[in-house]
């Protein structure tokens, strides 16, 4: 199974992306733990446990709720997961409207959303993803990193064109 033979992978494979756990964190000193998805994430804490949304991070942020380098941490996530979205989208578009040129582009921000991923687990945890604030294990970010490249790597649709453009001319001067 091919990519370049079946366009209907790539955005599977970026929907994928979105159900797969990309960060298993802990808080503090074992204050909580949590399990975070690109689009949301599942925390247990001494309050109890919460299902928060990208949407939440947003509103926690922009209200003042959370500040300093959680909210960095947040907000650098957020991007990730919306650039990770409009990939999907743009994938879609590929599939459906031929727009085979945006390939590489959705491939580029696929890989970009998995450096803000890296970058929200630094900017909380620090470069060794462990700190006084707790550790992550950003487990399923290089996923999201091979799920870039494969995209990147395909055919845009200028050389599938130039390719079949010349097996009809071949064809056409044998006279099949």
């Amino acid at each position: 199974m091919d990519l370049h033979s079946d366009r209907r992978i790539a955005p599977l494979l970026v929907l994928l992306l979105l159900f797969v756990p990309l960060n298993i964190y802990v808080i503090g000193d074992w204050l909580g733990t949590g399990v975070q998805w690109a689009l949301f994430r599942y925390q247990e804490t001494t309050y109890g446990a919460s299902l928060i949304t990208v949407a939440s991070d947003i509103g926690y942020v922009s209200s003042g709720l959370i500040a300093g380098k959680t909210a960095i941490s947040f907000l650098l996530w957020d991007v990730g997961a919306v650039i990770l979205l409009v990939s999907f989208f743009a994938l879609l578009l590929v599939m459906v409207e031929r727009e085979r040129e945006w390939i590489h582009y959705a491939g580029l921000a696929i890989a970009a959303s998995g450096v803000l991923f890296l970058a929200s687990c630094i900017a909380q945890y620090g470069p060794t993803f462990a700190g006084p604030a707790g550790f992550a294990v950003p487990l399923g970010v290089p996923l999201v990193f091979a799920v870039g490249w494969l995209v990147f790597v395909q055919k845009s649709g200028g050389e599938e064109d130039r390719d079949d453009d010349k097996e009809e001319d071949t064809e056409a001067d044998t006279g099949e």
